[in-house]
């Protein structure tokens, strides 16, 4: 029975199960191990006595002898359980004597909100019917299999039928870039690829996609299975299939599940690139599953009836760690919603019950940050733990989940993918100290030591384990004499496991995380491996040496930009050719996050005295804080010129814009506002992109030609030579921007459904809905509505007037006929008032589309309005919630004057908007709400007063970003399903009539029942 007793919620623990294998183990051992540093002790000086008596109290099926737990001492080379036999998904998906067979075991939650949910046998028959498909396949014990695939219960049946069949695994997220992907999974050398390509349109379609490219470094694969419903591939000389892992029933007789010794190979995973190229390492069967189910039951005391949820995607190993969690009788939940704002995973673990929730400290930073209280805003009386990893965990954090989420532990974890599991991790009976980590992983001598590997007390040092342990990598992949290995975790240390962070040990075991010690970077919240830029690097003529570093923000507080400094080759010379190529190749080979905002020729990089780069000493010196001990460098003359080619970026910045300031003209004012938007060391060959461009920086960008330079140049025009030549080019030959038509056509659409008409942003400008726009299926013909928002004496125009304009507008481009309408922000209130005035004249609006619209202050009520100016001013401290700066936010309420044009325009406006008050709104309205938003911002029942038949559609994002490059495929997907609603909901339909905007004749179109579509 298990030990759980419910008394409605939440969960009951009456006694841990590491008190139950306690008492096991003292009755064995004649000895008192009540406390815990005294069991910990135990476990181990007698580490084979703990694993061993571990094996058979978890009720493993495993076939041999357990006699032998551990043949040798050493730490590097000992293997446990030489004679033992086991297969991991007969111990995740076996039956077990207290849990309900039929019980729901995983759900899996997807993007839209719908979940899956599956029982254990329903699990368990999926996953033979797939071992059986892939046995057919010609998988078999030994293989290599590659699933690269969303974090879905499919991704998961796909595994495990891979684990069952005896051959090893590796997962991999569909959204990495072909050349990080080929640079992992090619030292895989897989027999099979499986893939799922949804919501990933790079994976299909055109010459050179990522399937085809990445199918051309991996000459291994003999069979392609697509886990997806998207249009086969073009011919690639492989076997493509698709492969239905739903089914629950084989055609035949189900293929074996193999038991293997221990140490066989069941997960291949990668190290982050921090101390050379990715290596690609070899988890075992036997050391996984006892790890995993040691955290589990006796650390994290997961057993049947609790729910765990650790956030992840299938390229990180607590994926795989969540997995194994069957294996201890609970329910898993998985999802592959993106995390969009604060509520993302409390929103989540409240509606599915869960007892354990992981998160980083990255995602608990981004909930204080936004004010968002969880014990206020949804139910979370079944949580009874949070767990933390994947970075250091701040004191305060501890006390922002006290206050914020309630009185249960904050475990903070600390391993990683080399172990496949934890160093220092939580303990059921310890107190949680602020700021610290409960204890240390039974079974693993875990220590701080020095240089000279003495341990230390009170002290931070490197963490090292001194004792053997199951979960260590077996092997490394093409690394047949073990090297690679030995270098990585023995070398440092001889004797012990060296694993690259650095951790502090008080007397009571508990301990503190200082980060790591090898150089993995953590720029805005993307870790990034160093050595992957290396790699590239290492293919530019030109380049010596480099050293890829994490500067401190010099103007964004709490920020951090990736820094590049190059060592040239002697007789080359600093050149935006060679900055070009630098740039251009780390975006294309790897991602964006590998481009540097900064490039920094120096003469030299730092090293210690045995030859090492000292990342830290150059990170103090681009932070503008003294070298903490130069003494320990070989060559400390190398800060200096690190100062010097900081100080002369910095001056060449200054003096570019004192030029542009000095100099009239289109190209030189195109140029300060090109430096203006992607910061002053932008140079004048690179692609936006290239250079870091957020499509929202296009808009900006192009929205400033206009207001500045008052030249209309729309964003797809700039978008096809995105440098700043191309815009000096397209700024010269584009008309004046009171020329421009206030009517755009976007997208064609089809000339059968009524047309779409976006209305203009703050500005007047249409740019923000052109990506939405080419994505968008199901819909009509889709134009956009600009306005001059000022008046002839200088005033801004009403809202009133401006949705007349527009109601002439559509009427002129649409005589008769249903229509569309809809708009972000300020468009959506002109957007209302645009419909409103359409109805009361007698035109069919079936669909207004509102995409994070906030309610104007005279539409509130008393006590609405104080929350919401409340929240206002709370926002400043959040200047990322509202894509402006501290300073500008700040500079805009104390000297309004001096704030920029663009910021001026914007203050302007918001000022029409709260003063304008909606009036009443029959029709179907699909309120598209931003996900990441400050409590208080979104007053919907305001809306509902005006309009009751109001649909609320969450979309990722911030109200800033909602449309945002980031954000637009899966806002694209929700406004495309929004619109097929809005397509049934019309039985029969008016011819409609659509001129070109330009004024060519109009031309009816037949109606069509879209249903037939």
């Amino acid at each position: 029975m298990s030990e759980l007793l419910r008394h409605g919620d939440p969960v009951v623990r009456r006694v841990p199960q590491l008190a139950r294998f306690r008492a096991r183990c003292a009755a064995l051992t004649e000895q008192d191990l009540t406390m815990p540093q005294v069991l910990h002790r135990w476990t181990v000086e007698h580490f084979r006595d703990f694993w061993g008596e571990f094996l058979r109290w978890a009720d493993l099926a495993w076939e041999g002898s357990a006699e032998t737990v551990c043949a040798g001492d050493d730490v590097e080379t000992a293997r446990f359980f030489p004679d033992v036999r086991l297969n991991y998904a007969e111990n995740l998906l076996r039956p077990l004597l207290d849990v309900d067979d039929n019980a729901v075991a995983l759900t899996a939650v997807h993007h839209d909100g719908g979940a899956e949910h599956l029982t254990r046998a329903g699990l368990r028959r999926r996953v033979t019917a797939a071992a059986t498909a892939l046995a057919a396949a010609g998988v078999s014990t030994g293989d290599r299999v590659v699933v690269i695939a969303p974090n879905t219960a499919a991704t998961v049946v796909a595994v495990l039928a891979t684990t069952a069949l005896g051959a090893a695994v590796s997962t991999a997220m569909p959204d990495m870039g072909p050349a990080a992907l080929r640079g992992r999974l090619e030292q895989v050398e897989p027999a099979v690829l499986i893939v799922d390509r949804a919501g990933s349109g790079d994976w299909a379609g055109a010459p050179g996609d990522t399937l085809a490219t990445l199918l051309d470094g991996l000459p291994t694969v003999r069979t392609v299975l697509l886990l997806d419903d998207q249009p086969l591939p073009a011919a690639s000389g492989l076997p493509v299939h698709r492969w239905d892992t739903t089914a629950e029933e084989t055609d035949g007789t189900p293929a074996e599940w193999p038991r293997l010794p221990f140490d066989s190979p069941l997960f291949v995973m990668f190290t982050s690139g921090a101390t050379g190229p990715p290596k690609a390492m070899v988890h075992g069967i036997g050391g996984t599953l006892l790890e995993h189910l040691k955290e589990h039951r006796l650390h994290l005391d997961l057993a049947p009836g609790d729910v765990y949820l650790h956030h992840s995607t299938t390229a990180w190993m607590v994926w795989n760690r969540q997995l194994s969690a069957l294996g201890a009788g609970c329910r898993i939940v998985l999802s592959d919603r993106a995390l969009s704002g604060p509520e993302t995973l409390w929103e989540l673990a409240a509606e599915q019950g869960v007892t354990v929730l992981g998160t980083s400290p990255a995602y608990l930073q981004l909930c204080q940050d936004a004010g968002y209280r969880p014990r206020d805003a949804v139910d979370l009386t079944a949580l009874r733990a949070v767990l933390s990893s994947g970075a250091v965990l701040h004191d305060w954090q501890f006390d922002w989940v006290a206050d914020a989420v309630g009185d249960l532990p904050l475990q903070s974890i600390s391993g990683g993918t080399d172990i496949i599991g934890a160093f220092v991790l939580g303990h059921p009976e310890l107190p949680v100290r602020r700021g610290r980590i409960q204890a240390r992983g039974l079974g693993m001598d875990v220590a701080a030591v020095d240089a000279q590997g003495r341990e230390l007390v009170g002290e931070a040092g490197e963490l090292v384990c001194r004792n053997p342990f199951p979960s260590r990598p077996v092997a490394f992949l093409r690394d047949l004499n073990g090297a690679r290995r030995h270098a990585a975790y023995f070398a440092a240390n001889p004797g012990m496991w060296t694993h690259g962070d650095v951790i502090e040990f008080d007397p009571d075991g508990s301990s503190r995380l200082h980060g790591r010690s090898d150089g993995v970077l953590n720029v805005d919240g993307v870790r990034i491996g160093p050595t992957e830029i290396y790699a590239v690097l290492r293919q530019i003529t030109g380049v010596r040496d480099a050293m890829a570093v994490e500067q401190r923000h010099p103007t964004v507080p709490g920020a951090t930009r990736l820094t590049l400094l190059v060592v040239l080759e002697d007789g080359v010379q600093p050149s935006a050719d060679l900055a070009r190529s630098i740039r251009t190749s780390l975006r294309r080979q790897a991602s964006a996050a590998h481009v540097p905002s900064l490039i920094l020729p120096v003469p030299a990089l730092p090293l210690t005295h045995n030859g090492k780069k000292s990342e830290r000493a150059a990170r103090y010196v681009l932070d503008g804080e003294p070298v903490a001990n130069l003494t320990a460098l070989r060559n400390p003359d190398s800060v200096d010129g690190i100062a010097r080619a900081l100080s002369a970026a910095e001056r060449d910045a200054y003096h570019a814009a004192a030029d542009d300031a000095a100099t009239d003209g289109l190209a030189a004012t195109a140029g300060r506002l090109w430096r203006e938007t992607l910061g002053p060391t932008a140079d004048d060959e690179h692609t936006f992109t290239d250079l870091g461009g957020t499509s929202r920086q296009a808009m900006t960008l192009v929205r400033q030609v206009r207001q500045v330079l008052g030249r209309d140049v729309g964003l797809e025009k700039f978008m096809a030579d995105p440098t700043l030549p191309g815009l000096i080019a397209a700024a010269t030959a584009a008309p004046q921007a009171d020329d421009a038509p206030h009517v755009v056509r976007l997208a064609a659409g089809d000339p059968a459904l009524p047309p779409l008409f976006f209305v203009h942003d703050a500005w007047g400008d249409i740019d923000v809905y052109w990506p939405l726009a080419q994505l968008l299926t199901g819909t009509g013909p889709l134009f956009g509505l600009r306005a001059d928002l000022q008046a002839p004496d200088g005033t801004r125009r009403l809202i009133g007037d401006l949705a007349a304009d527009h109601v002439a507008e559509i009427a002129r481009v649409t005589p008769a006929g249903p229509v569309r309408v809809a708009g972000h922000s300020f468009g959506g209130l002109v957007a209302y008032e645009t419909a409103r005035q359409l109805t009361a004249a007698g035109r069919t609006v079936d669909f207004l589309g509102l995409v994070d619209v906030l309610p104007p202050a005279a539409m509130l009520t008393s006590p609405e309005r104080l929350v919401h100016e409340m929240v206002d001013r709370v926002s400043l401290l959040f200047p990322s919630m509202r894509n402006v700066t501290l300073r500008e936010m700040v500079t805009e309420r104390l000297r309004p004057s001096s704030a920029a044009a663009d910021r001026q325009i914007f203050v302007q406006t918001t000022t029409v908007a709260n003063e304008h008050a909606p009036g009443p709104y029959a029709g179907p309205v699909a309120y598209f709400r931003a996900r990441r938003r400050l409590p208080g911002h979104h007053v919907l029942t305001a809306w509902r007063r005006n309009a009751p038949r109001l649909t609320v559609i969450d979309v990722p994002g911030a109200h800033h970003d909602v449309l945002g490059q980031q954000h637009v495929v899966e806002a694209a997907r929700r406004w495309s399903r929004a619109l097929a609603e809005a397509n049934r909901g019309t039985a029969e339909r008016q011819p409609i009539v659509l001129p070109d905007p330009s004024g060519a004749p109009p031309v009816a179109t037949r109606p069509v029942d879209s249903w037939a579509r």
